[in-house]
């Protein structure tokens, strides 16, 4: 009996053995090496969005530089330079200088903003309305106020003739008497915008990627 029960107690020894060398393994070996792999893993997704990122801005960068090459190719590499802020008055000596000698000729600024993209370039809307006796001179003052060194981005346009055709130009036949010919007028209304360089603008906020 005696020696059954020691050879109950070496094999109870040897499992109670295996089972401290499993615990230690798990302990000393198996977790830290899974602690140390997943920090691995969730630096190695870390680095695959930074990569990603970094793609995106080359990506960018380079669409960036291909419209500033199609500038300098469309003006033959002397592309038109960006007024600095804030260039208002000279605008509006511009226009006064273009449209001063027009009918009803009427000038307005609505609030300018910060570009969404590029805090430092400021738009400014701007509409005009006015009048001309010739369609051409109406058509003519429209295309130089288009070939302007600031570079206006006109967005709508619209020309009326509200001469020769009003009833009150027409005469008891039918037709447009002397008067309408010389007191017809084309009614010019137009909305475009200014850009200007704001040196001193805050920078747009930049992102945190590293979380």
């Amino acid at each position: 009996m005696n020696l059954k029960r020691e050879i109950m107690s070496l094999k109870e020894l040897i499992l109670l053995g295996i089972l401290i060398i499993l615990v230690a393994y798990y302990f000393v070996v198996h977790g830290p090496i899974k602690k140390q792999t997943a920090e691995y893993e969730n630096r190695l997704a870390e680095i695959n969005f930074n990569l990603q990122i970094s793609q995106q801005k080359a990506t960018e960068k380079i669409a960036m530089q291909n419209a500033i090459d199609a500038v300098f190719a469309e003006y033959k590499g002397n592309p038109p330079i960006t007024p600095e802020y804030n260039n208002i008055n000279y605008i509006i000596g511009e226009l006064n200088g273009i449209l001063g000698n027009t009918y009803n000729y009427h000038l307005s600024f609505g609030e300018e903003t910060a570009d969404e993209n590029n805090p430092n370039i400021i738009r400014r809307p701007i509409a005009i309305s006015f009048s001309t006796e010739k369609y051409n001179d109406a058509v003519s003052k429209i295309k130089t106020i288009n070939d302007s060194k600031n570079k206006y981005l006109i967005q709508d346009v619209s020309i009326t003739d509200s001469g020769i055709n009003s009833s009150g130009f027409i005469n008891q036949f039918g037709y447009p008497d002397s008067a309408a010919v010389i007191n017809g007028r084309y009614n010019v209304a137009m909305t475009m915008t200014s850009f200007e360089y704001n040196a001193s603008a805050a920078p747009l906020p930049q992102e945190d990627i590293s979380q």
